[in-house]
């Protein structure tokens, strides 16, 4: 028996891995860490520091009845399923797969909490804000946004999974329909007894802008107090992974395996794929405009363009990138992520000089 990779998620922060104006992730290669580069900023990477990412309790309840592990490590998680070796035809040669001791059926879905725990994360992420109530969904069921099995061998952007706000009701409505939440995963507001009809019935009236009964805005209410109650405790999205996806997403498939007995190779099984399934999701960090205040000399100066705010390396801000334009020399330090403002829709790191 050997404990096979059924999938892996990485969550990498651009804040904790870009350098400066260099980052880890770029379309354009000029603006790219080198390899070397990137390979250092992984070595002090911890995703754990800043974010978690939390089973619920019927995950953590799959994952003990199907022989299953799930381990953190500095980039995300792995879940890893104890399995047998088995022989398979491909072609002319006879190759080793891997069939799990407990089979997994089709519905079987893996779900977790992404949980930000970093008081200033919202500071230096770019994400939507905490006041909207839409979460981020990484999953191979069918939403609005993009099947993270795109980011599958690829690094896929995290606004590609913001789902809507009428989904995201429907997401807490539908993990509270499961009522398998305790003490270690959050507590939404009981609405499980809410027929699925009706849920979509009062979405319907709200997209076509048609007034709610007593009874509708009640249930919309409580739907939106259930999201916000799950952001007010950090959490920021869901990872749900089913063993069949839709779309072929999937994370085993059948095969012809070598019959023991026999030695012909008619035996069906369930067997992981052949590949390693690696979902890497890149979180952009905050772009702000750098707001000066110059004591000494009475004065306000702000940055003409939006910075990149990072961990690590330095963007370098000369006399010319500020209006008004000093008339000395002043030094231009890069801001931290504990003085932010938001003023209409523009942000602002406040730095005192």
């Amino acid at each position: 028996m050997v404990y096979k990779t059924l999938f892996n998620i990485d969550l990498l922060h651009a804040y904790f891995l870009d350098k400066g104006d260099k980052k880890y992730h770029a379309s354009n290669a000029n603006d790219e860490l080198s390899d070397e580069e990137k390979e250092e900023s992984l070595r002090s990477y911890n995703l754990f520091d800043f974010m978690e990412i939390i089973p619920n309790k019927r995950t953590r309840s799959i994952a003990k009845n199907h022989r299953i592990l799930i381990r953190n490590h500095a980039k995300g998680i792995r879940v890893l399923t104890s399995t047998l070796r088995v022989n398979s035809e491909e072609g002319n040669d006879v190759v080793e797969r891997f069939n799990p001791v407990v089979g997994l059926s089709d519905d079987v879905i893996f779900t977790f909490f992404i949980k930000a725990k970093d008081r200033f994360f919202l500071n230096y992420s770019d994400i939507t804000e905490k006041k909207n109530n839409q979460f981020y969904y990484l999953s191979n069921i069918s939403s609005s946004i993009t099947n993270i099995f795109d980011s599958n061998g690829t690094i896929e952007k995290w606004e590609d999974f913001l789902i809507t706000e009428r989904e995201s009701r429907k997401l807490v409505y539908e993990l509270e329909k499961e009522q398998e939440f305790d003490t270690n995963t959050p507590k939404l507001v009981t609405i499980s007894s809410i027929d699925e009809t009706q849920i979509e019935d009062i979405e319907d009236k709200v997209e076509n802008d048609t007034a709610l009964t007593e009874d509708e805005t009640e249930i919309f209410d409580y739907l939106n107090v259930s999201v916000q109650q799950l952001k007010n405790k950090g959490i920021i999205g869901v990872l749900q992974i089913k063993v069949a996806g839709d779309n072929n997403t999937n994370l085993t498939e059948l095969v012809d395996t070598e019959d023991q007995q026999t030695g012909n190779f008619d035996l069906e099984k369930q067997c992981l794929l052949t590949g390693t399934i690696d979902f890497q999701i890149y979180i952009e960090n905050k772009k702000t405009f750098w707001r000066y205040r110059q004591k000494s000399e009475n004065q306000i100066m702000v940055t003409k363009q939006e910075h990149p705010l990072t961990k690590n390396g330095k963007v370098e801000i000369e006399k010319s990138d500020v209006t008004p334009q000093p008339s000395g020399s002043p030094f231009f330090p890069n801001p931290s992520v504990d003085s932010i403002t938001k003023e209409e829709q523009d942000y602002y790191s406040e730095i005192f000089i």
